[in-house]
C-alpha cells in the first residue's frame, strides 16, 4: 500500500500565504508528501512562487481543489491520503503537522478524516474545532476543510467533492455526513495545531468581492444544492444524524 500524501493548497491572490504554507510543508513535514499549489486565476497578485498548477480563471474553491486532484491523478503514484489546505490557515512554526494525523488514520482503520485542533486565537464558526488543551486525538462529528486530511481510497469511493458546491460551503458537511452514514470515524488531533484567520483575504482586499457578498452567495448555493440532494430538512441530516453525544 502506498504511504505518500498529496497536499492541495488553492490560492487566489494570496501568494505570500500560499508560499508560506508550501514552504512549511516542504521544510518541516517528515512524511512522504507531494504538494500541489493551485493558482486559481489570480488577477490582482502574481501567482505564488511555488505554484505548480495554474488555472486561467478563478473557478472558486471546490473546483480549485478538484483541479489539484486531477493533476495528482495524472502523476506517477497513488496516495494514502489527501490533505486540503486554505490560505487563511497558518501552521505552527517548525511543527510536523502531518505525521501524527497519518499515524492516527493507520491506527484506526475505520477513521477516514482528521483535522488539527485550531489555536485558541483562531476565528471560526465551528467552535468544536478549537483546542480543548488536550494531548490526544478526540472523535468528532465534522471537520472543516481548513486543513482536513482524508483517507484517499475512501474519499475516492464517495466521489470526492461535489463540484456543484461552488464556493466550498457544504462540501465539509456532506463529506462528514457520508462518513457517519458508513460508521466511519472523524477526528480532531490535539497533538497538532494551526491558526485560522477568517476573511483575511477580504480584509486585504484581495478577493474582488466583499466577505458579506461571498457569504451570501455561498449560503444560497449550499442551500440550493443540499435541498435538491437531501430535501428541505438537509440541515438536520448534516448536523444531527448519526452523531454520538460523546463526540466533541
Amino acid at each position: 500500500m502506498t504511504n505518500k500524501v498529496a497536499a492541495f493548497i488553492v490560492n487566489y491572490n494570496m501568494p505570500e500565504r500560499a508560499d508560506a504554507l508550501a514552504s512549511h510543508l516542504n521544510n518541516f513535514i517528515k512524511h512522504p508528501l507531494d504538494v500541489y499549489l493551485i493558482d486559481n486565476g489570480s488577477d490582482l497578485k502574481a501567482p505564488a512562487r511555488l505554484t505548480n498548477v495554474f488555472l486561467p480563471k478563478n473557478v472558486q474553491t471546490t473546483k480549485g481543489w478538484l483541479a489539484g486532484l486531477d493533476k495528482a491523478d495524472k502523476g506517477d503514484g497513488e496516495y494514502f491520503a489527501y490533505w486540503f489546505l486554505i490560505t487563511s490557515a497558518a501552521l505552527v512554526p517548525e511543527q510536523d503537522t502531518l505525521s501524527p494525523m497519518v499515524q492516527l488514520l493507520k491506527v484506526h482503520p475505520e477513521a477516514v478524516g482528521v483535522h488539527p485542533a485550531l489555536t485558541i486565537d483562531s476565528t471560526t464558526a465551528w467552535k468544536h474545532l478549537v483546542t480543548r488543551w488536550g494531548f490526544c486525538p478526540r472523535r468528532t462529528w465534522m471537520i472543516d476543510n481548513i486543513a482536513s486530511l482524508y483517507r484517499a481510497d475512501w474519499f475516492d469511493s464517495i466521489g470526492r467533492f461535489d463540484p456543484n458546491f461552488k464556493y466550498g460551503w457544504g462540501i465539509d458537511l456532506e463529506t462528514c455526513y457520508k462518513a457517519r452514514q458508513q460508521d466511519k470515524s472523524l477526528w480532531i488531533d490535539e497533538r497538532v495545531k494551526l491558526q485560522k484567520i477568517t476573511d483575511i483575504g477580504y480584509t486585504m482586499d484581495r478577493m474582488n468581492m466583499s466577505a458579506e457578498r461571498r457569504r451570501f452567495l455561498a449560503s444560497v448555493n449550499m442551500n440550493a444544492v443540499m435541498t435538491k440532494k437531501y430535501g428541505d430538512n438537509w440541515q438536520f441530516k448534516m448536523t444531527k444524524e448519526n452523531i454520538d453525544a460523546n463526540w466533541t
